[in-house]
């Protein structure tokens, strides 16, 4: 064959190479960005482990890809911060959630829901140790036979809003039996009672400072004197300075809790304090 032939055959066999080479590059490319579109719908959904093999499937093409590595690794602390707060290790949890958020190249979903589970964490961890702690004096106080004075501080774990939520499950269940058994021995006593969770949508000044509504008869006869709204604000920042759920008490309530310190020449605060 002469070199005319030659030279087409090599042009022929270089065309068919460099198309090879680029349909194999679209797939490629194809390939891995249906796989990182994947796995972005993935942990939209919520669904991590599929997210996980997105990626990873995206890591065969390109192995070497910052952005699929980054999300592997956001996804792996961050399933990481979910069983820890299953295991109730929420220290460690939230420092998985902080490692999620210094990762760089990575998913914003996954990044801003690991600070929101960070920042939510945090209150948890605060709320539970004033609540362990709230708790060991309320089981000290109804040790001492203060039960009233017991129900009082598990008024304040039992009030809480969140305390409904899982995070809290233990140490609300731990107040609601120590509740039961305080009400118990004040019903033999002739008291009349209900516990924290069935009044927590109504409950009164009364039933967190229990022994005013013996005075009750007196107090709304012996003051007359004019309470202001500054006053109630002031006596509201009094109650709340002593541990105790000021969302509580409606105004009535804090005018009673006023009127009941006039009554006993003491401050609001010193009232509060006596039930604490």
């Amino acid at each position: 064959m002469g070199k005319r032939t030659w030279l087409i055959i090599t042009l022929v066999i270089a065309v068919i190479f460099i198309g090879y080479g680029y349909t194999k590059h679209v797939e490629t490319t194809q390939y891995y960005n249906n796989a990182m579109t994947a796995g972005r719908q993935a942990i939209s959904d919520a669904n991590y482990h599929q997210a996980e093999n997105h990626f990873r499937n995206a890591l065969k093409k390109r192995p070497n890809d910052s952005v699929a590595n980054a999300n592997l690794q956001q996804l792996e602390e961050y399933q990481k911060g979910l069983a820890a707060i299953k295991s109730q290790n929420y220290s460690e949890a939230i420092a998985n959630f902080k490692k999620v958020t210094k990762v760089d190249n990575g998913s914003q979903m996954l990044l801003l829901r690991a600070v929101s589970k960070e920042i939510e964490l945090k209150e948890v961890v605060h709320e539970l140790k004033i609540f362990n702690k709230t708790y060991k004096r309320a089981k000290v106080l109804a040790t001492n036979y203060e039960y009233t004075a017991s129900n009082t501080k598990l008024a304040v774990i039992l009030g809480y809003g969140n305390i409904t939520q899982s995070y809290y499950q233990d140490i609300r269940k731990k107040a609601q039996n120590l509740e039961h058994s305080n009400n118990q021995v004040l019903a033999r006593l002739g008291y009349n009672v209900s516990s924290a969770d069935e009044a927590s949508e109504k409950k009164t000044a009364t039933d967190i400072l229990p022994t005013i509504s013996s005075h009750r008869g007196r107090s709304s006869s012996i003051s007359s004197r004019k309470i202001t709204k500054a006053q109630i604000k002031q006596a509201r920042k009094a109650i709340a300075s002593q541990g105790i759920d000021v969302k509580a008490f409606s105004d009535a309530d804090v005018k009673e809790v006023i009127e009941h310190a006039r009554e006993q020449n003491m401050t609001v605060s010193e009232i509060a304090r006596e039930f604490k």
